[in-house]
């Protein structure tokens, strides 16, 4: 099953446990990083004819992919994912890798973000977060799109 999404963040990724030097808002301590995150290059300048961030959620056996759409981030920002699981539920926060940096780029880029993760049969609704540095104000996390599918 294939779920579209209107919202603005994204990622690629395999839980696995996570750094304890990791900068993660309240609420979210036992969230596990994401292995394989991938962060596509900048696709795009941010601007009001922007494409709208959105995601995309699919199951497969056993495992939920995530595509996080024209997710925004500073110009040249690497990001990251971590996935905090419940029940039938699983949320990933992209948020960039470092969370108070001494320099920052004048401009916003879009990137394409995945992630992939386990998951238990039957269905979970996936919520994807967004969260900018502290540079930008708010580090609270926005949320960006949720879908539930149904894992085989």
């Amino acid at each position: 099953m294939n779920y579209r999404t209107v919202g603005a963040a994204g990622a690629a990724v395999m839980a696995v446990a996570c750094s304890s030097s990791a900068d993660l808002p309240g609420g979210w301590e036992g969230a596990t990083s994401v292995q394989s995150f991938t962060q596509a290059t900048c696709s795009g300048s941010f601007g009001p004819d922007s494409p709208a961030p959105s995601i995309d959620v699919t199951a497969s056996a056993g495992a939920v992919h995530v595509a996080y759409h024209a997710a925004q981030f500073r110009c040249a920002q690497a990001v990251q994912g971590f996935l905090r699981t419940g029940p039938k539920t699983a949320d990933l926060l992209v948020q960039p890798t470092d969370m108070k940096p001494d320099k920052v780029a004048g401009c916003d880029c879009l990137y394409e973000i995945d992630a992939t993760f386990s998951a238990a049969s039957g269905p979970t609704t996936v919520t994807v977060y967004r969260r900018w540095d502290e540079e930008s104000g708010s580090t609270d996390p926005v949320q960006v799109g949720t879908a539930t599918v149904d894992v085989p």
